[in-house]
């Protein structure tokens, strides 16, 4: 596509985001009192089952803390460690259907000098500070509506920026799944405002609303790509540098009517989309209500080249669907290598719906799957054992080829992840550490400046459910299965997130 075309075709797609919601963001019924339903039996569910409070959310920021320690934290080990998820899902009786809408909030963990400091703080958003000063809900959401909702004009309208926190250019860009992201300040966790990707730039306002994904991928050199869906269905491409500034963009015509396109990949030369089993039924309600899985339609991995932005392959994979993804590289002979959170179905999607309502059934699980895309259009992959989700590698690998890959597990849980391993791709090899049926696991990433693979820790928080606290932990990356060399508990919960990373000091 042309240069001039492509602004062309960015600029009406940027238009139709500022004036006109999302189709499926206007079909949405559940109405208030469902709301209201929601928030009784997640009430009464929390009573029998008191594994559900990560999910009950929290009123107020987290004012800045120091952490109690277990164990001793090497004196040179200093860093900030960032985790985005959301944090309130109810309002004056009134509770969200999907654990997706949630206002975003980041947690901050500063580890300085053998000490840990912690504070939390949500996301000001233009819905969040309306409805904060409010005392109650404003704006219908995916999957909630309000019968007396205030105008959903653009996505950026209920943009909770609730999912994934990375530091960009010495601030911290807090990313959603469908809208623009939201810059932050390091130090204070302070809203700054919207980021305008097109300011300064040739792009403009064709840029302005349009859909900045909750996982860019970040090369060594801090270089930025990223992703966004349409309302089209079609695919935004993004080449950043690591100030954060756009240096092109690319527009990808899909058939993908899946709605939800949650996680890429890229390599040394070239962008991996991954198209889902996923279609859309929009005889259904809400948003994510809607996602059907379809078992008969097979996945598409379009090779995109980094420096056209164009698709080069295309190739067809067994049906699926996967959340996340952990790495691709390419081989000395161009074949493509990629690593999947593989689902079997769309049921763990529907499953953080029925916890909102206090609904535990654990959906089919996830399981790491080895992929190789072959230049002569052949498709391989195999799986490895064990439950698998929010798959990690090393940040200087990123695009470049890997042994370990850092996933949760779930050994004795069935509510939630409960295990964090390592696994070396390459002989199968795993490490894991089982905090137990006690704990809900969030995900653990690296902390390591040597550039060696295997080096360095691991960190990540988890929640003891009897005491009714969150921890923050530490590990040697290559002897997970001793435990944790130090942990650092808070007095109280916070709410489970999802996404984060650390900015080294």
């Amino acid at each position: 596509m042309k240069r001039r075309d492509a602004l062309k075709s960015l600029f009406g797609l940027s238009v139709a985001a500022a004036v006109a919601p999302l189709p499926s963001f206007a079909s949405i019924a559940k109405s208030d009192d469902l709301l209201v339903q929601n928030g009784q039996l997640f009430n009464r569910a929390l009573h029998k089952h008191p594994e559900l409070i990560g999910f009950v959310g929290t009123e107020s920021n987290f004012e800045p803390s120091q952490l109690t320690l277990e164990g001793k934290l090497p004196g040179q080990l200093n860093f900030d460690f960032y985790r985005n998820g959301p944090g309130i899902h109810q309002r004056q009786g009134k509770r969200y259907s999907h654990l997706f809408e949630g206002d975003g909030m980041i947690q901050h963990f500063r580890f300085q000098s053998g000490k840990v400091h912690h504070q939390g703080r949500f996301v000001e958003t233009p819905k969040y500070v309306a409805e904060q000063d409010a005392g109650q809900f404003l704006f219908s959401g995916p999957d909630s509506k309000l019968q007396q909702s205030r105008a959903i004009t653009k996505p950026d309208s209920i943009n909770t920026a609730n999912t994934n926190v990375i530091p960009v250019n010495g601030e911290l860009w807090a990313l959603w799944e469908a809208g623009s992201a939201t810059a932050l300040n390091s130090d204070t966790l302070a809203t700054k405002g919207v980021v305008e990707l097109g300011k300064n730039n040739r792009y403009g306002q064709s840029l302005s609303g349009l859909a900045f994904s909750a996982h860019p991928k970040i090369e060594a050199d801090g270089t930025i790509w990223n992703f966004g869906t349409t309302i089209t269905g079609d695919v935004v491409l993004y080449h950043l540098n690591r100030l954060g500034i756009v240096k092109n963009v690319g527009l990808i015509k899909t058939s993908y009517r899946g709605a939800m396109l949650h996680d890429f990949l890229i390599t040394k030369n070239n962008l991996l989309i991954i198209l889902p089993s996923l279609v859309q039924n929009k005889t259904k309600a809400g948003f994510f209500e809607s996602i059907e899985y379809k078992g008969s339609l097979p996945m598409q991995a379009l090779v995109i080249d980094k420096t056209s932005l164009q698709v080069k392959q295309t190739f067809e994979l067994p049906p699926g669907f996967a959340f996340h993804y952990g790495n691709a590289y390419e081989d000395s002979q161009g074949n493509i290598h990629f690593d999947a959170s593989l689902y079997a179905d769309g049921s763990t999607l529907h499953y953080m719906s029925a916890l909102m309502r206090g609904d535990n059934s654990h959906p089919a699980p996830g399981y790491t799957t080895l992929f190789t895309l072959y230049k002569n259009g052949q498709v391989k992959h195999n799986h490895i054992d064990g439950i698998s989700e929010f798959p990690r590698v090393y940040n200087h690998l990123t695009g470049e080829k890997n042994n370990l890959l850092i996933t949760l597990s779930s050994v004795e849980s069935d509510v939630w992840s409960d295990s964090v391993r390592t696994v070396n791709i390459a002989t199968g090899k795993q490490d894991i550490y089982t905090y137990g049926k006690d704990f809900l696991v969030e995900e653990h990433v690296v902390v390591d400046d040597s550039g060696i693979e295997g080096e360095g820790y691991l960190v990540g928080t988890a929640l003891h459910i009897p005491s009714k606290r969150t921890c923050v932990n530490v590990f040697k990356a290559n002897r997970l299965s001793d435990g944790p060399i130090c942990r650092g508990w808070l007095p109280h919960v916070i709410p489970l997130g999802f996404h984060g990373n650390v900015k080294l000091s």
